[in-house]
């Protein structure tokens, strides 16, 4: 063992070593050389004694021979300075550990990989010291800071000169759980909140490790009391929102309510005399049908047997032409819509709708964006179970997948930060993090820029990252002006024009605006003259409106902008260049094709459009018309189902990725 070490430090250690050795064939002395004259001897004046001391320095030759690998520390491979102590019980030197921590917020151990938390700028100078190490380097000569003593002259070996005290240094006690020394049960101490027991020297290390743990108990309450004014906040805003809604909702349908009304009237007037006039009609014809029926059985029975079949015959075939007309007469069913102040009519056909269940025998799809039918047969013959499930995350958000490195980004709400995942292993490689971010939610890329662009909804900004994780600004404050957010949601890039488009949650539009932050335009608010009643008096004022009711994601295609609109349930693609809306589909339900509190979408290679139902704790896919073709999920936390959808991604092999916040995963299917 001497052998192999070979740097100075141990170089004592060899000499201790060998010089215990030599003290069990000298006396007292450790430095002297004369041996004893016979072993036997020795064993014939101490008998029990010998056996007993024997056998405690067996062991300790066999421990010094390690000593050099337990007062070595793992990072730098030299003697132990300063050493500090992780949670996890391993030692390293003071200036390795400061080297290796970095600016990291949290690190894994060296040896056996246990996370640890950096806590404040002063962590590793506030670590424990591990007393056990302290002894040993003590013993070899070695005080904590590295220095060698002089040991000219090592420790002499305790002698045992009789029964009374070998029988007193073997007597049992109770071992300190840190140092693992056998101490008499008057200087051992039980923790009450740990439940163990410590000796009193490590009792006072113990105390002093409570009261380091106390500033992160500290921290995390002040961080609880920081989310609950921003959440408090958020709330407030909201219900000012809702009151100016509700103020502006009432104006307008008080304003218009009134022109409605003669339209719908006139409406309804015009549908019940056309009814009117064709019931009349079709009564005339039964009126007549019957007068001719009854007029050939009244009359005299003819000799021609020819006329009288004839007669049978039309009357037959008139007779089934009306009964047809009256039972169609009353098909088309006319509803009057409350909620959206309109009249409806409902030809009452079937609607064949698309199976939820996935096509077993379907023909296999070399590749599936081969064609649109492809497509769809992929979709529905497809079996969603993801075959991963990532759960580093309490409760991850927005997900997308960078067009430089194909790393998976995955918000955390909680975190304050954005994970960076490398996908083939699933590994956590770093963090998008900034003392400005509070709650983000959904991300996006322009690969043009080499930018990262996060919506936070507690800060009502963007906050904006270089490709290598550098923040570089934020774009946007609090307010409701061109360029404010209030609670910013989803976010989208178009990469072709640089321009970005954020989901302004909280003021019900879509702002389209620069990478710097200029404003460019925006998509559901529109400005128009509203006929307004104040003090008995109708008045025409300029009146600032939108189509939209709590906007939470948005997508961009080359010549689509399609709109989550949650508020109304609905999905609103818009043309890019004029903005003009282009179609728009869904309600609120539980049937395929509603949606209950949807939260975000994305959209595949071939404009295909994947929604988040999350009320309904499932995902829907739809053409690029609104027609519905495969339904999945469900509630529940087993592997397929939703708790609540936060977060979609489809990547251009038709991979989907999906976040949900309540089971707290990341599925890949």
């Amino acid at each position: 063992m001497a052998e192999k070490v070979k740097r100075p430090p141990f170089f004592t250690l060899k000499r201790w070593q060998s010089a215990k050795e030599n003290g069990l064939k000298t006396p007292m002395t450790p430095t002297s050389s004369q041996p004893q004259d016979s072993p036997s001897q020795f064993r014939s004046n101490t008998p029990s004694v010998s056996r007993k001391v024997n056998f405690d320095l067996k062991p300790r030759k066999l421990s010094a021979g390690g000593i050099s690998e337990l007062i070595q520390c793992a990072l730098c491979l030299e003697v132990l300075h300063n050493p500090k102590m992780l949670p996890c019980q391993h030692t390293f030197c003071t200036a390795c550990l400061s080297v290796y921590i970095a600016d990291l917020v949290i690190f894994e151990c060296p040896l056996c990989r246990t996370r640890v938390q950096v806590l404040g700028p002063n962590f590793v100078e506030n670590l424990p010291s591990n007393l056990y190490i302290d002894s040993l380097l003590q013993l070899v000569g070695i005080n904590t800071n590295g220095v060698t003593k002089n040991l000219e002259t090592p420790p002499p070996t305790p002698s045992v000169t009789n029964n009374a005290q070998n029988n007193e240094f073997f007597n049992p006690g109770t071992r300190c759980v840190h140092c693992k020394s056998i101490c008499e049960n008057f200087d051992i101490t039980q923790c009450d909140h740990c439940k163990l027991k410590f000796c009193r020297i490590c009792w006072t290390q113990h105390l002093e490790d409570m009261r380091i743990q106390l500033k992160s108990i500290v921290k995390q309450l002040d961080t609880a009391a920081s989310h609950l004014e921003h959440k408090i906040e958020h709330y407030k805003d909201r219900c000012d929102r809702i009151a100016e809604q509700i103020k502006i909702a009432a104006d307008e349908k008080i304003a218009a309510i009134f022109e409605e009304k003669d339209k719908m009237l006139m409406e309804a007037a015009n549908m019940q005399k056309s009814s009117e006039m064709s019931a009349l009609a079709l009564q005339a014809s039964l009126a007549e049908a019957k007068s001719v029926a009854n007029r050939a059985m009244d009359s005299c029975v003819s000799d021609n047997e020819n006329d009288r079949v004839k007669t049978f015959i039309n009357l037959h075939q008139n007779a089934v032409t009306l009964l047809s007309e009256v039972s169609k007469w009353d098909t088309e069913r006319v509803v009057f819509d409350k909620e959206n102040f309109s009249l409806e009519k409902d030809s009452g056909t079937p609607i064949d709708s698309e199976s939820e269940d996935p096509v077993v025998d379907g023909p296999k799809q070399n590749n599936p964006l081969e064609s649109e039918e492809s497509l769809i047969m992929h979709y529905r013959s497809r079996n969603f179970i993801p075959h991963f499930q990532w759960r580093k995350s309490a409760r991850p958000c927005g997900i997308g997948v960078s067009p430089w490195s194909n790393h998976l980004y995955v918000c955390g709400m909680d975190s304050h930060s954005v994970f960076v995942m490398e996908r083939s292993q699933a590994k956590i490689i770093t963090r998008l993090s900034s003392e400005e971010m509070l709650c983000p939610v959904q991300i996006a890329f322009m690969k043009s820029l080499g930018e990262i662009y996060v919506t936070d909804k507690w800060k009502h900004c963007v906050h904006v990252f270089s490709k290598d994780g550098e923040y570089l600004r934020s774009i946007g404050q609090k307010g409701s002006r061109l360029g404010m957010f209030r609670s910013p949601e989803g976010i989208a890039t178009d990469n072709a024009n640089q321009q970005i488009y954020v989901v302004d949650t909280g003021n019900d539009r879509v702002q389209i605006l620069q990478p710097d932050g200029k404003f460019i335009d925006q998509i559901g608010v529109a400005t128009k003259q509203q006929v307004h009643y104040s003090s008995s008096v109708w008045e025409s004022k300029e009146l600032t409106c939108t189509e939209l009711n709590s906007p939470t994601s948005v997508a961009v295609t080359n010549d689509r902008v399609i709109i989550l609109d949650s508020g109304n349930g609905r999905i609103k693609i818009y043309n890019k260049q004029d903005k003009g809306k282009i179609i728009e589909f869904g309600s609120m339900g539980q049937r395929k094709g509603q949606f209950r509190h949807p939260e975000v979408l994305t959209v595949d290679p071939m404009g295909y459009i994947l929604v988040g139902d999350s009320g309904n704790c499932r995902v829907q896919v739809f053409k690029p018309t609104g027609q519905v073709i495969r339904v999945f999920g469900g509630l529940g936390t087993q592997a397929g189902k939703f708790g609540w959808i936060s977060g979609i991604h489809v990547t251009k092999q038709l991979d989907i990725i999906i976040s949900d916040t309540k089971n707290h995963t990341v599925n890949f299917f």
